[in-house]
């Protein structure tokens, strides 16, 4: 049994991908209640979704690149 409660929403969040792609693709939807997350290593998604963030975009998502 799961059992999840609503917590305050951080203003802003940073993800570690440990250099897998999964978890930036994962993370990255998060960004629809947290006003800002920083992914780590973000070029990871390259690997198996090279258009990802930019399919990200598309979909509505503000996605700024460093």
């Amino acid at each position: 049994q799961l059992k999840c409660a609503k917590r305050s929403i951080p203003e802003k969040v940073f993800i570690r991908t440990y250099e897998d792609h999964r978890m930036a693709m994962a993370f990255a939807p998060l960004a629809l209640i947290v006003p800002e997350i920083e992914i780590e290593d973000f070029q990871v998604v390259e690997k198996s979704y090279p258009a990802f963030w930019e399919d990200l975009k598309k979909t509505g998502f503000e996605v700024q690149y460093d």
